[in-house]
């Protein structure tokens, strides 16, 4: 990104492409570039070439462009904007640009920590296509308010309506760049996309450590979501839901259901033993003999036996 941080310009042999949607919020941006700084030095060191992608989304001024420059970003700036307020465009543009071996779509608003790039190639250098990672998720003033550990990525949990793979997510670029990219989609323009891709035959994984900060300030695109977005996701969702039933497959389950079966699973290994051990100890009683089960009220006959003996013989 700096002098201090090359990148190559996008070449063949770039390891990385992080792509940056954005639109008239340069001073969101310039604190996400300076996080990326970090990480991509952390990168360098460690022998990973990475380019950085800020796409314009036609902001209002410059400022943009100025803010990318000046940490040594590229720029891509599209001359027209759709009037949606998502960067459904910008991703679609940014992606398409993109000509190194793996792409990650990080937000403008957002912070990555010093070892994402490196945990993320590293993963992905041992034979996987997609790496998802956790998170922190923080406020407006980056005070981490909790730590989001995701589950392995999974057809089931995206079927179920659940992003466990968007941002955070480091992706091998022919995979990614097939598609299907439509930005009518908006809010949902990747949706599709992840679904093919854990669809099909992709080696995916995930980091446990968070290497990111998703920051929530109330101007959050992604908060942003209405009825629009819900009905363009069930359309998406239709015709992989409806492969599954014209196969006859089974759809699969998400980590949800599969959580949620263990858990029902234990919960009826644990009332089968204790089942089988009130059986147990019912059969035990039920061998007894008459004496041992009432041992007390024998104990009581024979104390006043005793005494009326004892009575009959005194002199």
């Amino acid at each position: 990104m700096s002098d201090a941080a090359p990148t190559t310009g996008g070449s063949a042999t770039t390891d990385v492409t992080v792509v940056i949607p954005t639109r008239n919020r340069a001073d969101l941006l310039r604190t996400t570039l300076r996080s990326i700084q970090v990480a991509v030095d952390e990168a360098r060191r460690a022998g990973w070439t990475t380019r950085v992608l800020v796409v314009d989304d036609c902001s209002d001024d410059d400022s943009t462009a100025v803010a990318a420059r000046e940490a040594g970003a590229d720029v891509v700036r599209l001359e027209v904007h759709d009037g949606q307020n998502d960067p459904a465009s910008a991703i679609v543009r940014g992606v398409a640009e993109a000509t190194s071996t793996y792409i990650t779509l990080f937000g403008d608003d957002d912070i990555m920590l010093p070892r994402y790039l490196v945990a993320h190639l590293e993963r992905l250098a041992e034979g996987y296509d997609l790496c998802s990672g956790s998170f922190l998720r923080a406020d407006g003033d980056l005070r981490v308010q909790q730590e989001v550990t995701l589950p392995e990525p999974r057809l089931g949990d995206l079927l179920a309506g659940s992003i466990t793979v968007n941002d955070g997510a480091m992706v091998r670029r022919e995979l990614f760049q097939a598609g299907p990219w439509d930005s009518t989609r908006r809010q949902q323009v990747i949706y599709p996309v992840w679904l093919t891709i854990l669809s099909g035959d992709a080696r995916t994984t995930r980091l446990t450590e968070a290497t990111w900060i998703y920051r929530r300030h109330g101007g959050n695109i992604s908060m942003a979501l209405d009825e629009s977005d819900a009905r363009t996701r069930a359309e998406v969702l239709e015709p992989f839901l409806r492969g599954f039933e014209e196969r006859g497959e089974p759809v699969p389950p998400s980590t949800k259901a599969l959580v949620q079966a263990e858990t029902d699973a234990y919960a009826e290994a644990d009332q089968r033993a204790r089942d089988d051990a009130e059986r147990r100890r019912r059969a035990e009683w039920d061998g007894l003999s008459w004496a041992t089960k009432n041992r007390r009220r024998v104990s009581r006959r024979l104390r006043r036996a005793r005494t009326r003996v004892a009575a009959w013989i005194a002199p």
